[in-house]
């Protein structure tokens, strides 16, 4: 059960950055000062504002942590096979979480 919420609590906090990153107010003056500095049609740019692109980024270095620091049994034993996998399990998951909210 402990895996369970572990695996649960890494995703809503790639959800919630991902989140925070892309669409919530309190970040969107520091987004766009950004997107003000990028060429026209940058890829970081896009990458600002969408939260299927974005969550990959951010579900990486989650993933790499949380198998560094989790004891939970891995299901290769290989950091180069379980942290891309669990990153884009992740990513994949925030996205649906997107899906799922109002207006989205």
């Amino acid at each position: 059960m402990t895996e369970l919420i572990e695996i649960v609590v890494v995703l809503f906090v790639v959800a919630r950055v991902t989140r925070l990153v892309t669409a919530d107010e309190i970040t969107r003056r520091p987004r766009e000062a950004i997107v003000r500095r990028l060429p026209e049609g940058s890829p970081c740019a896009y990458l600002l504002f969408c939260r299927w692109c974005l969550s990959v980024w951010i579900a990486a270095p989650a993933a790499a942590a949380w198998w560094h620091l989790s004891d939970v049994p891995r299901w290769s034993g290989y950091w180069w096979v379980d942290v891309p996998t669990v990153a884009l399990a992740l990513s994949y998951a925030t996205g649906l979480l997107v899906r799922a909210e109002p207006g989205e």
